[in-house]
């Protein structure tokens, strides 16, 4: 029971982007803002003229700047802080996904890239349905997969074998999270292939 649960705990950190640099980033920009205010509280303190502004010129500015300031800015400076505090909400609380998924193993946390899958799943449908390389692409995203036929010029192509191969290849992967398969067939086919 332990190591599946470690291994859970590898996959999931393979497939999910760390949000370590936007925690950086905002951190150093507090740093830098505390480090302003802390140092014109010192000069304040000590008598000496402020870098920019004292901490009572902060003060009164912004008690004023209701009345100073025009209702559309203040809205408008309103909103981008909105913005801006809801985008970091979100990019704390939704993890970011890498472009790869785990695969069901028995003894080992097994990651495989989204392309790989996707040029499999390709060259299977490319097999099954006779076709050269560049008449199929696929496409995997989180939870389908996308499969884009371009037919022969003349030659009928049957979707329930290309279908049954896409499906074949994506449970030879053994994808721990089940996706859907979506095929699509082009209606002008290719010609001289």
């Amino acid at each position: 029971m332990g190591e599946a649960r470690t291994r859970k705990k590898l996959i999931r950190r393979e497939t999910h982007s760390s949000r370590a640099g936007l925690s950086i980033a905002v951190a150093l920009v507090l740093l830098a803002v505390f480090l302003w205010l802390g140092t014109e509280s010192v000069l304040a303190l000590l008598g000496l003229a402020p870098l920019l502004a004292s901490p009572w010129q902060l003060a009164s500015a912004t008690a004023t700047a209701a009345g100073a300031v025009d209702r559309g800015e203040l809205t408008a400076a309103g909103t981008a802080t909105a913005v801006l505090g809801l985008t970091l909400l979100v990019a704390a609380l939704k993890g970011g996904r890498k472009g790869r998924r785990g695969i069901a193993a028995d003894r080992a946390a097994v990651v495989v890239d989204d392309q790989v899958i996707a040029a499999a799943v390709s060259r299977q449908v490319q097999r099954a349905a006779k076709l050269a390389p560049e008449q199929v692409s696929t496409t995997v995203s989180r939870s389908r997969v996308q499969v884009m036929v371009t037919p022969t010029s003349g030659a009928p192509l049957d979707r329930d074998t290309v279908a049954a191969a896409a499906a074949t290849e994506i449970d030879a992967c053994r994808p721990v999270r089940k996706v859907t398969t979506d095929v699509r067939i082009a209606a002008e086919g290719a010609l001289g292939r």
